[in-house]
């Protein structure tokens, strides 16, 4: 049975897969992209643990385990981020809640009182997004399972949000967006007090 009715899903990704992917790495090279990295991560569970409702964690590196002690692990789910994020969900509303919201790990910005609205706005809205600067998003929450919003989703896509908004206007869905916020893509959306 489960505690709440309301439950949020982190999208940890690789360190390593992301490192070698970034393009921080090319500016400020590997020791500081770490370093970034851990900040986004520390970022991520502090700003969560404000939250008191059940957590998940999607984690494709299972040596970061002990990190995730207060939330249900899932190791990597799919073969991509889209994949990933549709399974979860999937998996998370086959418990039985019926607010779900779901982060990754890269927005400096993310802070409890967005989540808060977040949820807020799922009490209306069957779907809520945090789009991002760059044209994908920091936050996606529904209030049941849509496959159909994943039938596309490369959520590093600069025309992933468009996308999105085609399939819920076909779904003649309800939606709310939250402010956008930048995501580290690179150096130039790294707060200047982590450098």
């Amino acid at each position: 049975m489960i505690a709440f009715n309301q439950a949020l899903i982190v999208l940890a990704r690789d360190k390593e897969i992301t490192i070698a992917n970034t393009r921080l790495k090319d500016t400020v090279g590997d020791f500081k992209t770490r370093e970034i990295l851990h900040q986004l991560l520390s970022h991520t569970q502090e700003t969560a643990s404000y939250i008191n409702i059940d957590k998940y964690v999607v984690l494709e590196d299972m040596t970061d385990h002990g990190l995730w002690e207060e939330y249900i692990i899932f190791p990597r789910l799919g073969h991509d981020a889209g994949e990933s994020m549709s399974l979860a969900f999937n998996l998370v509303f086959a418990t039985g809640y019926q607010e779900v919201v779901m982060i990754g790990m890269d927005c400096p910005y993310l802070s409890p009182e967005l989540l808060e609205e977040a949820f807020a706005a799922l009490k209306h809205n069957q779907v809520v997004i945090g789009p991002a600067q760059h044209g994908g998003f920091y936050l996606l929450g529904m209030q049941c399972f849509y496959p159909e919003l994943f039938d596309f989703v490369d959520a590093a896509s600069s025309d992933w949000l468009r996308r999105l908004l085609t399939a819920i206007h076909q779904m003649q869905l309800r939606f709310a967006f939250l402010p956008t916020l930048n995501v580290v893509q690179e150096l130039a959306d790294v707060p200047e007090d982590w450098l």
